[in-house]
């Protein structure tokens, strides 16, 4: 029943502030991160991450991706998705290996430095395509190359987790789990002929049925997929993705009757979304712990910090080097640099394998901290200059 109430708590605090901060110029998101801080054992330690609100999460940020399969252009033009790959390697492999150099000179051993290089590769899609949706961009060609990034950035990060943590095992570089996982991914992709056409028959199916009864195949569709994702290449939000794109692009029977049908489901589960979206975001601030921190090691702390800040930035913002138009260099670069929610996967990873101590999976969390605080703001500010 406290869940309950929590689950509640949480709701009510960020459509309230969510909403009334937005006015001040502060990003919805970074109102519900902090919310989640400040709730969370950082701070008042009222809520305690759990299951259930691991499962609310999980829900919100595959209707987040949802969503952007729903509004990424594949067809925009093989040069505007090739900048996307261009931006994913970029933005993955710049930051990996300064990090990785850097941190072997800090004196860190070969495992430690690994996790941390690694924590720099992946961006948080969730983050980014929200804050996007927030500036009403999500359409824009900077937009769609940022989109095409990320998801191509989080499997290299998928990559680089199970390479770094097989290696940290049995000191070895497993190129089979490179290879197996590019190849899963491309077959999840290549079934997206087979999925249009069953769930094409499925709404078709629902002529004389209602909403609710589409809405529920969409959202099932959704999870399975995802579930399916998740087994195959360790990565949820890549099923969800496919499956909104997979109904961005399907061809329905042309009746008045079921498009509308097919609008008002789709205007349910955007409700739903708004609804979990939320928890996805105060999730990440739930999960910022650093109550076991010993300040002993304060001075190294900060300075690491900030050496690493620096090259999750910097290594992010290279990204938008082949991107046309100084303002849409920024834009690509800053929408590449927060980490969150992946950052946070490395780091609870490293300290429960123990290669990380108390001070390497603060460092880690303070930067996928800081860098998720990063975006929003940088976009706002140049957001009437995004083309």
């Amino acid at each position: 029943m406290l869940s309950i109430l929590f689950i509640s708590l949480i709701l009510l605090l960020t459509q309230i502030f969510g909403k009334w901060l937005k006015n001040f110029g502060i990003p919805e998101l970074i109102t519900f991160v902090a919310i989640g801080i400040l709730l969370g054992p950082c701070i008042f330690n009222l809520i305690v991450p759990n299951e259930v609100f691991y499962v609310f999460a999980e829900i919100g940020i595959l209707f987040l991706l949802y969503e952007s399969g729903l509004e990424i252009n594949l067809k925009a033009g093989f040069k505007t998705n090739l900048k996307g790959v261009f931006v994913a390697i970029i933005g993955s492999f710049v930051p990996f290996f300064i990090a990785l150099t850097i941190a072997k000179l800090l004196d860190y051993n070969q495992n430690e430095s690994f996790f941390i290089a690694g924590s720099l590769v992946a961006t948080s899609i969730g983050v980014t395509l929200k804050t996007f949706m927030d500036l009403k961009k999500q359409n824009t060609t900077v937009a769609n190359i940022v989109l095409v990034a990320a998801v191509i950035d989080d499997i290299i990060g998928i990559i680089m987790l199970l390479l770094v943590s097989n290696f940290a095992q049995t000191k070895t570089i497993n190129l089979e789990i490179a290879f197996s996982i590019i190849l899963y991914a491309t077959i999840l992709f290549l079934m997206v002929p087979f999925i249009k056409i069953i769930l094409q028959n499925a709404i078709n199916f629902s002529f004389d049925k209602n909403a609710n009864y589409v809405s529920s195949i969409i959202f099932f569709a959704i999870i399975a997929y995802s579930f399916v994702s998740y087994k195959l290449v360790h990565l949820n939000i890549l099923g969800a993705f496919i499956i909104g794109y997979s109904l961005q692009t399907l061809n329905l029977s042309k009746t008045i009757k079921l498009d509308n049908l097919f609008k008002k489901a789709k205007s349910q589960l955007k409700t739903l979304q708004n609804f979990f979206e939320p928890f996805f975001f105060v999730y990440i601030g739930l999960s910022f712990n650093l109550s076991q921190l010993s300040f002993s090691t304060f001075n190294r702390l900060i300075t690491d910090l900030l050496i690493f800040l620096t090259i999750a930035i910097l290594g992010k913002m290279a990204s938008g080097f082949f991107i046309n138009g100084f303002y849409n260099k920024l834009a690509v670069g800053f929408s590449m640099i927060p980490r969150a929610e992946v950052g946070l996967i490395f780091a609870t990873i490293g300290k429960t394998s123990g290669i990380l101590n108390d001070e390497l999976y603060a460092l880690i969390v303070l930067i996928s901290l800081l860098t998720t605080l990063v975006t929003p703001f940088a976009l706002q500010l140049i957001s009437p200059k995004i083309s």
